[in-house]
């Protein structure tokens, strides 16, 4: 959906801000995934998955989504915000937790892809570093805390995978659609998938599955702005592969 048909839901009154319990548990949750202010809103037509934007997105030439938000549905939308636009359920009926959880893990996994389509990381590092950020929110999705909350992990990481499929199969590649690579919860810890992401990437150098950490997709402190949680991002995900390439390199020392 291009920019100017989401106006134009706008102006209609298609899209709303999320209510009710179902929007609670997903602003919840998506406060714990990512920390970033954010505004959840949803529509009854016109969408099959989720939309992720942000305030600055203009929608016209000179007409930012933060500014028709402010004008037309009366939100108070800071700089930075990230906007998540969710299809409408029938009858508002809240969507079941694993629902929710395929929901959040597509929304992570575009926003992850939008870090990545910023420019936040060099050309040969992207591979590299979108794998590194996606094995860390693997394992964030097994945190207790969120468990608690109503997140599935397999059905989040379903989510995700889903993203990166379109990604790295599509966009990136355009080598054969091989969706085998996707078609399970457990995709990244995969050897046929780091495999793949070698063969047609020969700077992918990410570190084994094993050795990423949760913490380096969560960062402490309020609710960030979208470009200070980037560079929170960036910093952590080049530190995550200098350590691992410092590492491989004083080994062939040793060798």
């Amino acid at each position: 959906m291009g920019n100017g048909k989401l106006l134009e839901l706008i102006w209609q009154g298609a899209i709303r801000p999320a209510e009710g319990s179902d929007a609670a548990r997903m602003a919840r949750l998506l406060g714990a995934l990512l920390p970033l202010k954010t505004i959840c809103l949803t529509s009854s037509v016109g969408f099959d998955q989720s939309r992720v934007l942000t305030d600055e997105v203009e929608l016209e030439p000179a007409l930012p989504l933060g500014d028709v938000l402010s004008e037309e549905l009366g939100l108070d939308v800071p700089y930075g915000t990230l906007v998540v636009v969710c299809a409408k359920t029938p009858q508002g009926t809240p969507r079941s937790e694993e629902e929710l959880s395929h929901q959040l893990g597509s929304v992570v996994g575009e926003v992850l892809l939008d870090a990545v389509r910023r420019g936040a990381f060099s050309f040969e590092r992207e591979a590299s570093a979108l794998y590194v950020m996606a094995c860390s929110y693997h394992r964030i999705a097994s945190c207790m805390g969120l468990q608690h909350h109503g997140l599935k992990p397999q059905m989040f990481r379903a989510g995700l995978a889903a993203k990166m499929a379109a990604y790295w199969l599509g966009e990136r590649t355009g080598h054969k659609d091989d969706r085998s690579l996707f078609s399970t919860p457990d995709f990244l810890v995969s050897p046929t998938l780091r495999g793949y992401l070698k063969g047609f990437d020969t700077g992918f150098s990410a570190p084994e599955v094993d050795d990423i950490k949760a913490d380096v997709m969560q960062f402490s402190g309020a609710s960030h702005s979208y470009e200070e949680w980037l560079e929170l991002a960036k910093g952590s995900v080049l530190g995550t592969l200098a350590v691992m390439e410092n590492r491989q390199h004083e080994n062939r020392i040793l060798r």
